[in-house]
């Protein structure tokens, strides 16, 4: 899973030995990969901006893990919040080949995208931004 290569780069010399293309590991990313990594680390940091923007003005986060990562500072909840969901991206991208983490990368991207689209219809919704 971390060879050298998932690192600097380097391609097989003869290819993959038969039957060796699904549930196997990778030596290097696609493009495609790699935008939904960092498309997946910027919806996670404009989630905890609106988070911590909202409940500054007098909203209540529902998310009872969140809330009490909350209870620990703002910066606490930041760093957590990102380690946590860079350990889980990280994790899925390593894994790509297999069917489970190619439907956990879909997941999250679109649960990130949907919850980042719900954020700005509140934030359109919102009084303290009203003329």
């Amino acid at each position: 899973m971390l060879s050298r290569f998932a690192w600097h780069g380097g391609r097989r010399v003869r290819g993959r030995r038969d039957g060796e293309i699904a549930n196997a590991y990778v030596d290097q990313h696609g493009p495609l990969l790699l935008f939904v990594a960092v498309a997946l680390a910027g919806l996670n940091v404009l989630d905890a901006f609106f988070t911590i923007l909202f409940l500054s003005h007098g909203c209540q986060e529902l998310n009872p893990f969140v809330d009490a990562l909350l209870g620990f500072g703002v910066w606490p909840f930041i760093l957590l919040k990102s380690l946590g969901v860079g350990f889980c991206v990280a994790f899925l991208t390593l894994t790509k080949n297999f069917l489970a983490a190619r439907i956990g990368l879909g997941f999250l991207f679109v649960g990130y995208s949907a919850l980042l689209g719900w954020h700005l219809y509140l934030l359109s919704h919102l009084h303290f931004f009203a003329s």
